[in-house]
């Protein structure tokens, strides 16, 4: 049984799009789509650009911002995999990386750049600046920071911290990195929002502190409302509740001075959970107001998209119907 919660208004809707319409691209499908998204009424449409879009579809980004804004929604980029150190989509290896091994740690399945190395932030930095000096846009959405204490003997690293770094060094190093890179997209663009969401599994060490992080807006984390699967497999709960975070959320936001945020994963999903994501939707939608409200749009590799669709169509246009009364 999901508790009820006094519930506020809500500040932004956003419609997640994650790889979406980066290399086929079809104008008029995206006019059709924003216009959907306009129609339902989401606020804001937040849009995956990753170290390949930089190399190969800078122009197709370009169409999808001019289309987003023409329809009337705020665009909020999600700068993803830069580096192995956030997620977002498409799932790759970093680019970068592979012209530079030699900053390569090992945090998880896929290697990340070593965040103490002077180069990699002189990169990223770079980044940033053509991100937000090239396109129209009105925030951005750091997706799941990513090994934030994983602990890593790069020789920038012990230069640092000496010979045995800990995970309080590696913890105290990413918050010190993802502070400095949200100050410098707000020197680039001081009008910028910034939407920071990290993971359950995270150490409140790092959360806590990420929540302070002055230039961060929202702050807030995903979560699941239904089982999952990638293909025939018996589906599962792969993920924590996102109602799981909530108390977690507003405190660190309470604490940091910041607006709550909360992303809804309907993604991967069978059809068989079709049922079950459809009562905990409009009861989460129900019990809850984060500041930021945002989810997929069309999400990736579930079974029925369409019918997925049109459970978030309903459900979210019932729910801003009764937002704007």
């Amino acid at each position: 049984m999901i508790r009820s919660v006094e519930v506020e208004a809500v500040h932004m809707i956003s419609a997640y799009c994650l790889g979406y319409q980066h290399f086929t691209v079809i104008p008029h499908q995206m006019r059709e789509n924003f216009a959907d998204m306009a129609e339902m009424g989401f606020d804001a449409v937040c849009l995956s650009f990753s170290e390949s879009e930089m190399t190969y579809s800078r122009r197709a980004f370009e169409i999808q911002v001019d289309l987003a804004k023409k329809a009337g929604l705020k665009v909020l980029a999600v700068p993803s995999r830069l580096g192995g150190r956030y997620a977002g989509a498409p799932l790759m290896p970093s680019i970068w990386l592979a012209f530079h091994p030699e900053y390569a740690v090992e945090i998880g399945w896929l290697p990340a750049a070593c965040i103490e190395a002077k180069e990699f932030r002189a990169w990223i930095k770079e980044f940033l600046r053509q991100l937000l000096t090239g396109y129209d846009l009105d925030g951005i959405v750091w997706d799941e920071p990513k090994g934030v204490e994983a602990v890593d003997t790069h020789q920038e690293t012990v230069a640092r911290y000496g010979p045995n770094p800990t995970k309080e060094d590696m913890i105290h190093g990413f918050l010190e990195f993802q502070a400095e890179l949200s100050a410098f997209c707000k020197s680039i663009k001081p009008d910028i929002s910034q939407t920071l969401f990290v993971q359950k599994s995270d150490p409140e060490a790092f959360t806590i502190e990420a929540a302070k992080i002055p230039e961060i807006e929202y702050f807030g984390y995903d979560g699941n409302l239904a089982r999952q699967s990638f293909f025939h497999e018996e589906p599962k709960w792969l993920k924590y509740r996102l109602e799981s975070v909530w108390e977690r959320t507003q405190s660190e936001c309470r604490n940091g001075g910041k607006k709550t945020f909360a992303l809804v994963e309907n993604m991967l999903m069978p059809r068989e959970a079709m049922p079950e994501f459809e009562i905990n939707f409009e009861m989460y939608l129900r019990n809850y107001r984060p500041d930021h409200l945002s989810i997929y749009y069309y999400a990736h590799n579930n079974e029925d998209p369409e019918g997925v669709h049109g459970i978030v169509r309903r459900l979210m246009k019932q729910y801003l119907k009764d937002r704007a009364r």
